[in-house]
């Protein structure tokens, strides 16, 4: 499988990331990009553990961040699709972060809620199925008030 849908083009992530960078520093004082990026991911993930979902194929690469720089925030960090983590993902943690984020405000713009099928190689009818376990499990802890 050829796996083309949902690229960014480099160079625009390149200037994304030093857009929001400078804008964090603007409004926030900060220059821990990573570390408040993935804070915000991380609080969005606790509210609703499902919500991995939103990222779809930056989910892996995500996730891998997540275990990098916060692990003491969310557990769940067993489960990994390598294949699509190495395709989905920046040339720096940065560019991972954003291209997530970017992804989440398309997904949240075109897709219904929840949604975990992805057509990663529009020349294939086979869609991508996006589950994890881990973060299937921990909706089902919070759904059950655990």
């Amino acid at each position: 499988m050829a796996y083309t849908a949902y690229k960014f083009d480099p160079k625009w992530i390149k200037k994304r990331v030093k857009e929001l960078k400078a804008s964090l520093k603007a409004n926030k004082n900060t220059d821990d990009f990573l570390g408040y990026g993935i804070g915000v991911i991380c609080q969005r993930l606790e509210a609703d553990p499902k919500r991995y979902r939103d990222y779809g194929p930056y989910w892996w690469a995500l996730k891998k961040l997540i275990a990098k720089y916060a692990t003491d925030q969310l557990p769940g960090l067993d489960e990994m699709d390598e294949t699509i983590a190495k395709e989905y993902r920046g040339k720096t943690d940065e560019e991972t972060l954003v291209m997530a984020d970017e992804f989440r405000n398309d997904y949240l713009n075109h897709f219904f809620l929840y949604t975990n099928e992805f057509m990663l190689d529009p020349d294939s009818p086979d869609l991508y199925l996006l589950s994890d376990p881990d973060y299937e499990k921990l909706a089902f802890i919070k759904q059950l008030g655990l």
